[in-house]
């Protein structure tokens, strides 16, 4: 014989996984270091439009001056000045964006013991520092590359 159940009764218990995240001793300290790049982009952001505004006057890095004015930078090339602008721009820009990425990671992932936060770290720490330093190797041995990762051609050295 079988035993009639209800419609709305519940067969089976719905459980959530036994997974648990432990929180990553180390987040507050992540999140802490995230504030030196953001500074560092916000420098770069800031020298190069102080620069731009002040065309005139002496190229100005926060703790002193360059013999140099934005104004003067033709001089080296006619499309000189509004390479320094993107590079300025766009750096700080991305140094910016990093260093916020690396806080709001902190924040959200690693405190709450979150394995992808490790991931896009260690991400972002190879892609930027692969690329950092292989820009400075270049430049250290004055070898320029001829094309960045876009394909768009850098000027000639």
């Amino acid at each position: 014989m079988t035993t009639s159940r209800p419609v709305d009764e519940r067969i089976g218990q719905l459980t959530t996984p036994d997974i648990t995240s432990i929180p990553v001793p180390g987040w507050r300290l992540t999140f802490i270091a995230g504030f030196v790049p953001l500074v560092a982009g916000l420098l770069v952001l800031l020298v190069t439009w102080v620069g731009i505004v002040r065309a005139g006057s002496a190229w100005w890095v926060g703790l002193g001056s360059l013999d140099f004015s934005y104004a003067s930078l033709s001089k080296a090339g006619a499309d000189a000045p509004a390479w320094v602008e993107l590079i300025g721009s766009v750096g700080g820009v991305n140094i910016v964006a990093a260093a916020v990425a690396v806080s709001v990671v902190s924040v959200f992932g690693l405190r709450t013991g979150q394995r992808w936060a490790w991931w896009f770290l260690a991400f972002c720490l190879t892609w930027v520092g692969l690329h950092d330093a292989i820009t400075a190797r270049s430049v250290h041995r004055r070898e320029p590359r001829r094309h960045s990762a876009s394909g768009l051609r850098w000027p000639a050295a």
